[in-house]
């Protein structure tokens, strides 16, 4: 025993000069990542390969991958002046494509819009192109692509557009909103776009926003859990590594509470409310999201100061002292899409959206240079982390394969029929091999998301109600009637799908912010069937809780769609309707019985409608439709 324990003594003396003499073996050796360069050269130190971004020859901290992420900034800073830094936080508009903007300029972030409304291929074709005349800039600062993401990867025109927020809520799945934010980050990382526009934690509190089809719910446990999971799916987790995609969370500090619902007006919110808007996004922040947009529409006169007069964005009250100062978010502040560029920096922001190279000047000309340092920081700190100094290419040929996958359109297309709601559920018929359509939405497939996508004229694909049911039976076994004049005077025994509601639009609504009735012609059209003796299908794409009560009263049945997705929304619909898939969904937010209650209500305040027509969580379940 005194031998052994000699022999345990002079091993752990050994093995401690063996540590002191090699500290190196006491931490794991640093693995070599992958490096893709287009431009510059690929140097050789200790072993090791890296990028040369700066073109001189020898390894600067910033280009050594071993380091932290800060350390890396601080010496990239080092080496810029005010207007490189001021050029990292540009984050312009890619309508079109000008080569000096990233080559001279270096700017930081590109907002990827319609330029890469193609194919997967050409749009990663196209980013590559773009990070190649980055890499070629004096410091080889690499560019964040973004876009706007509310119905998915939907400026790419084989992505999967997915199920808009409304939708989600109704189903209120955290495992689901992060299975369709994983199917989101899957399809951006394929063809370059590091940074999502999305999610949305504002709160819904007044029926005629327009935008309310881009939030979750009307209920802020629900806006806190689904935001969280959200930012676990494009995270990958709580913090940005080589597999995230930046989450966005907006519009901060509650945008859903807008006067009389008009987008772009002074926010309501006032003292017994502001916890109720904060909700959503304090959570996000708990949750490790790494960039907040305030909106950039909006005052927030209850909190004073520079946000009576300024919009969120441009606010240093909102931004500075409620943002970063009570919140304690450390993130990147990505502003709104705006014009005073110089004074949404000055007030807190680190990333300018809107901005273009012309506006650097009057960033670095009006802006102190430590609150530019500031900002750049950040953006470089979460550019390192991301790992796109290494490599910010992607594979073109892998593109195809990713962006509206089989596996990524079952996806969506489950989220969608999870989220439909049945409000009425009579005389149900079982449909057969002819069916009769009806409404100038059932040929619509653009209603079928919120308008976040390329516009008019350009042909975004997808697939109609009317066209999903013409792919079922042949379009010999479809009927179809458009308006109420179309409609024959005797249906008895026939039941008849009928698609309402409000076309496709971003921030103002089809009917307009002021009416949640139904327009004449579409009521004109239900009373036909209704006098014609048919049994009456109401399908009902909606951006926003309508007063539904004429079209309950002459609909035997009525589904609530909701925005279920261009991709796969209307075959989701056909399915549900043929029985094969449950109807489960839960209202996200009440339904108002008339204008009168909705006007009785404030902007600022959740489930606060009197007596309405129907009560948030409402939903008739149906397991089979029709049988």
């Amino acid at each position: 025993m005194k031998n052994l324990f000699k022999k345990v003594i002079s091993l752990m003396v050994c093995a401690a000069m063996l540590l002191t003499i090699c500290p190196a073996l006491a931490e794991e050796a640093p693995v070599q990542p992958e490096l893709v360069a287009r431009v510059k050269s690929i140097i050789e130190v200790d072993g090791y390969q890296f990028k040369d971004l700066n073109d001189n020859g020898e390894l600067d901290v910033y280009e050594d991958w071993r380091k932290t992420p800060e350390e890396r900034a601080d010496d990239l800073l080092s080496q810029m002046d005010a207007t490189q830094k001021a050029s990292q936080m540009v984050h312009l508009t890619l309508v079109s494509k000008k080569d000096s903007w990233f080559t001279d300029n270096n700017v930081g972030f590109a907002l990827v819009y319609e330029y890469v409304f193609d194919s997967a291929y050409d749009a990663a074709v196209r980013t590559n192109e773009i990070q190649e005349l980055s890499e070629s800039s004096a410091l080889g600062i690499p560019v964040i692509f973004s876009m706007d993401t509310e119905a998915g990867a939907a400026f790419v025109k084989d992505g999967t557009f997915l199920p808009d927020e409304i939708n989600q809520g109704a189903v209120n799945d955290p495992e689901l909103v992060k299975q369709l934010n994983i199917v989101l980050r899957e399809e951006l990382l394929a063809i370059g776009v590091r940074m999502a526009l999305s999610p949305d934690a504002d709160l819904i509190t007044d029926p005629r926003w327009g935008r309310n089809q881009e939030c979750y719910s009307e209920d802020t446990e629900v806006v806190k859990t689904l935001i969280v999971a959200a930012i676990e799916g494009l995270q990958d987790g709580n913090a940005l590594t080589e597999g995230s995609v930046i989450a966005t969370v907006k519009h901060f500090p509650g945008s859903g509470a807008q006067t009389d619902g008009v987008d772009g007006t002074p926010l309501t919110i006032q003292e017994d409310s502001l916890e109720l808007h904060l909700a959503g996004f304090k959570a996000a922040i708990a949750a490790g999201v790494a960039a907040v947009m305030p909106y950039g529409y909006s005052t927030v006169p209850y909190l004073g100061g520079d946000a009576v007069e300024n919009y969120a964005d441009q606010s240093a009250v909102v931004m500075t002292d409620l943002l970063r100062g009570e919140l304690g978010f450390d993130g990147l502040i990505q502003t709104d899409w705006g014009l005073n560029f110089a004074g949404a920096a000055n007030a807190g922001a680190d990333i300018l959206g809107g901005a273009g190279v012309r506006s650097t000047r009057s960033v670095v000309d009006d802006v102190p240079e430590d609150r530019l340092t500031d900002a750049c920081r950040r953006i470089l700190i979460a550019k390192f982390q991301l790992g796109i100094f290494e490599n910010p290419y992607v594979d073109e040929n892998a593109a195809a394969s990713i962006l509206g996958s089989a596996e990524h359109r079952a996806i969506a297309q489950n989220a969608a029929a999870r989220s439909f709601t049945m409000v009425k559920y009579e005389n149900a018929q079982e449909l057969g091999e002819q069916v009769i359509i009806a409404g100038e939405l059932a040929d619509n497939a653009r209603a079928l998301n919120s308008g976040w996508t390329a516009k008019d004229p350009i042909d975004i694909g997808g697939t109609s109600i009317l066209k999903a049911f013409q792919n079922r039976l042949g379009e010999e076994n479809v009927t179809y009637y458009a308006d109420a004049a179309s409609v024959p005077a005797d249906l008895s025994g026939k039941t008849v799908i009928v698609v309402v509601g409000e076309k496709s639009g971003t921030h103002e609504p089809a009917w307009g912010t002021a009416n949640l009735e139904f327009p004449e012609d579409q009521r004109a059209l239900l009373a036909a069937l209704d006098a014609a003796g048919a049994n009456v299908v109401s399908v009902v794409l909606m951006n926003r809780a309508y007063v539904l009560t004429p079209v309950v009263e002459m609909s035997d049945s009525v589904l609530l769609a909701y925005r279920p997705g261009v991709t796969c929304g209307a075959d989701a619909v056909v399915a549900a309707l043929y029985g094969e898939t449950p109807i489960t969904g839960r209202l996200p937010f009440q339904i108002p019985a008339t204008m009168e209650q909705v006007l009785a209500q404030r902007e600022d305040l959740p489930k606060d409608i009197i007596d309405p027509l129907y009560e948030y969580g409402f939903g008739i379940d149906v397991a089979a439709f029709g049988q």
